[in-house]
C-alpha cells in the first residue's frame, strides 16, 4: 500500500531517510496545500516482546497519508512535535523524499540504518520521545502554512492511536478525538498492534451511532418483540456446555444488535452482556442470528455465531430462562423447566412471536443433526428456520384439523349406548372381535377422547388418541378389541379399543368420564352367537337402555362382513321391529 521514491523514480530508505534535523524552517520544496497530506496513526509507546525490552528508542513512529491525487514531495516540510497546548515543541524539517497519492508514508525515531522494516523515513531523535501520558500533537507545516496537525492521547503501551476506518483519510476529520480509536486487530510485532504503512482496520465507538459500510448512521435498536427467541441448546453433548451452548433469535423488523443486552433474570442480578461493535450489527427482518458460549466454530459445534455470553443456560438452582434487553427493555424472555441432553428446545414457526414462546408447550426437540463428535450427536437447526414441531396435545386437548382444541365432553344423557356383540361367531375370535356401539343424540357433537370403557371387570380402559375423535349429532362410534379389520372381523373404523371381554350371561358396559358414569347397559342371557344385541331407535336414551328387553337381536340381514357370520348394525341406524 505504500510507494516511496527519490528523483529517478527509485524507491529509497536510505539517504533521504534522515534528511536536514532539529528545525531548519524553510519552505517547501514542494507545493503542498492544507490537506494534501493527513497524519493516520501514532504509535507512542512501544510493548517489549515476552522477556525482551519495553524500550520506545527506534520504535515509535507516527503515519501520513497522501490525500491529493498526484505524488508529493516531501523535501522542506517542517514536523513538530509538541504537548496538545504546543509547549515542549521539538520540530524536524524532512529531507527529500516523495509518497504517491493514495499511500502512506511511516516516520520513526530511528536512524536511516536501523530503521525496522515498518518504517519507511527516520527522524531519529529530533523530535523526542512520543509521550505516553497527557496526550501530544503532531504538526506539519510549510514555513507558515500548516498542511495538517493532530492531537494523540489515550495512550496504551503497544496499540497505535488510529484514525477511523469508518472514512477516508482527511485532514478536518483528524480534527475530532471521537474519530480516533486503539488498535486492536493487526498485530505488526510480538504485543505490537497498529497498521503501520496500511490502511487502518479500527472504528471507534460512538455513542448511539455505528458505521455502515463507511457512514457512520444512527442505530436502530429493537423495539419489544422485535426479536424473538425461537431456539435454544441447553445441554450439547457433542462439545462441552461451556463452550457447546447457544441460544437463536429471528428479526421480526430491519434492527441494529449494537447495545442489545445478553441477560438472564434469574441470575442473581448479574449485568447483561451488551454486545458493542463500531460496525452496524444489522438483522434484517426474517433473519436468524446465534449466540453462543464460544465465537470458535471449531470449538463450538460449528456455530457462526452474532455475540458471545459467560452465563449458563442450564442452572441447577433456579429455573433456567434468556432474555433480550435493550437498556431497561425487555425485547423478549424465554424460560422452561426441562431439555433433553443432545436436543435444542425448538419453537414450533407458527408462534415465533414474543408472547406465544412464553408457553413451553409451543416448543419441541430439535431433530435435525448439526454437529456430530464420536458417538454423541447434537440435533438442532441453529441459524435456520426450525420445523414445525409435532403437536402433542397436554390433558385435555386433541388435534383437529391440525390445530390443538379442548376436548368436548358428551352432555348427560347425550351419549347412549345402543348394540353390542358379545358373542362372535367362530372359535376363538371372542377376544378380537367383540365391539359396541355409541350414540350422539345431542345437538351438538362432542368427543370420546377421555372416556373410560369398562366392562364386568374392575380396569377401565381410557380412550387414547391424539387426534379429535368426535361424533356428531346422530352420528356413532365403535369401540372395539382392536382396529386392524382383518382382525376384528371387517368392522368400520373404530374409534377406541378395549381390553376387557364382553360376558355372554349377566354382563355389563358402561361409560365415563373420570369416575362419572354417562351410561351404563346390564344384560343376563340371550346372546346368541355372531348376533348382535340392538337397542329398539324408538328408545335411544339413557334410561330406556337399561331394560334389556328394549334391545333385539340383529337380522338375518344384516351381516356386515360377507366373510364372517356375524350380524349387526355397527355405526349404523339399528332396525328393531
Amino acid at each position: 500500500m505504500r510507494s516511496l521514491f527519490v528523483s529517478g523514480g527509485v524507491v529509497a530508505l536510505a539517504a533521504a531517510a534522515c534528511g536536514p534535523s532539529n528545525g531548519g524552517g524553510g519552505a517547501c520544496k514542494d507545493d503542498l496545500l492544507p490537506g494534501d497530506l493527513v497524519i493516520t496513526e501514532v504509535l507512542a509507546d512501544y510493548a517489549g516482546p515476552p522477556g525482551g525490552s519495553g524500550a520506545d528508542a527506534g520504535k515509535e513512529w507516527f503515519e501520513i497519508y497522501n490525500a491529493s491525487g498526484r505524488p508529493l514531495e516531501l523535501e522542506g516540510l517542517k514536523v513538530t512535535h509538541s504537548r496538545p497546548d504546543g509547549s515542549k515543541a521539538k520540530s524536524h524539517t524532512m529531507g527529500k523524499v516523495t509518497i504517491d497519492p493514495g499511500q502512506y508514508l511511516v516516520l520513526g525515531n530511528s536512524v536511516a540504518d536501523l530503521l525496522p522494516p515498518y518504517v519507511d523515513y527516520g527522524y531519529s531523535a529530533d523530535l523526542g520521545d512520543l509521550f505516553n501520558t497527557d496526550g501530544g500533537k503532531l504538526r506539519m507545516a510549510c514555513g507558515d502554512a500548516e498542511i495538517d496537525a493532530a492531537t494523540y492521547e489515550a495512550v496504551r503501551a503497544g496499540h497505535s492511536r488510529q484514525l477511523s476506518a469508518a472514512s477516508p483519510p482527511d485532514y478536518t476529520f483528524n480534527d475530532i478525538a471521537a474519530n480516533w480509536c486503539e488498535a486492536k486487530e493487526t498485530q505488526y510485532e510480538p504485543n505490537n498492534f497498529g497498521t503501520p504503512g496500511q490502511d487502518n482496520d479500527c472504528v471507534p465507538v460512538v455513542a448511539g451511532a455505528c458505521n455502515d459500510n463507511g457512514t457512520m448512521r444512527e442505530i436502530v435498536p429493537p423495539k419489544e418483540g422485535e426479536l424473538v427467541i425461537t431456539e435454544i441448546m441447553a445441554k450439547p453433548t457433542a462439545v462441552s456446555a461451556t463452550v457447546g451452548q447457544w441460544f437463536e433469535v429471528k428479526a421480526l423488523a430491519d434492527v441494529d444488535l449494537n447495545g442489545l443486552g445478553l441477560d438472564r433474570a434469574n441470575d442473581n442480578n448479574i449485568a447483561p452482556e451488551v454486545l458493542t461493535s463500531p460496525n452496524c450489527m444489522r438483522v434484517t427482518a426474517g433473519s436468524y442470528v446465534v449466540f453462543a458460549r464460544s465465537s470458535d466454530p471449531l470449538m463450538n459445534g460449528g456455530l457462526t455465531t452474532a455475540g458471545t455470553f459467560k452465563f449458563t443456560l442450564n442452572p441447577t438452582t433456579v429455573t433456567p430462562d434468556v432474555r433480550l434487553l435493550h437498556g431497561a427493555t425487555i425485547i423478549d424472555a424465554v424460560t422452561w423447566t426441562t431439555s433433553t441432553s443432545g436436543a435444542s428446545l425448538s419453537l414450533d414457526p407458527d408462534f415465533t412471536e414474543a408472547t406465544a414462546n412464553d408457553d413451553p408447550a409451543n416448543f419441541c426437540n430439535g431433530t435435525a443433526p448439526y454437529n456430530m463428535s464420536g458417538a454423541s450427536t447434537d440435533r438442532g437447526t441453529p441459524g435456520a428456520a426450525n420445523p414445525k414441531c409435532a403437536l402433542v396435545p397436554q390433558a385435555g386437548q386433541c388435534i383437529a384439523n391440525g390445530v390443538l382444541r379442548a376436548v368436548v365432553k358428551p352432555a348427560a344423557g347425550q351419549l347412549v349406548i345402543t348394540e353390542f356383540l358379545a358373542n362372535p361367531a367362530g372359535t376363538g375370535t371372542d377376544a378380537t372381535q367383540e365391539w359396541f356401539e355409541i350414540t350422539n343424540t345431542g345437538a351438538t357433537a362432542f368427543d370420546v377422547n377421555g372416556l373410560g370403557l369398562k366392562g364386568n371387570a374392575a380396569g377401565i380402559n381410557v380412550v387414547q388418541s391424539a387426534e379429535c375423535k368426535s361424533v356428531a349429532p346422530g352420528g356413532f362410534a365403535l369401540f372395539a378389541h382392536t382396529i386392524d379389520p382383518l382382525q376384528n372381523g371387517g368392522l368400520p373404523d373404530v374409534d377406541g379399543t378395549f381390553t376387557f371381554a364382553l360376558a355372554q350371561s349377566n354382563g355389563s358396559i358402561t361409560v365415563l368420564d373420570g369416575a362419572t358414569p354417562l351410561d351404563a347397559i346390564t344384560w343376563t342371557t340371550g346372546i346368541l352367537d355372531g348376533v348382535s344385541k340392538q337397542l329398539d331407535p324408538n328408545k335411544t336414551n339413557t334410561t330406556d337402555n337399561d331394560v334389556p328387553a328394549n334391545f333385539c337381536n340383529a337380522k338375518a340381514a344384516q351381516q356386515y362382513n360377507p366373510e364372517i357370520a356375524n350380524f349387526g348394525t355397527p355405526k349404523a341406524v339399528n332396525a328393531c321391529l
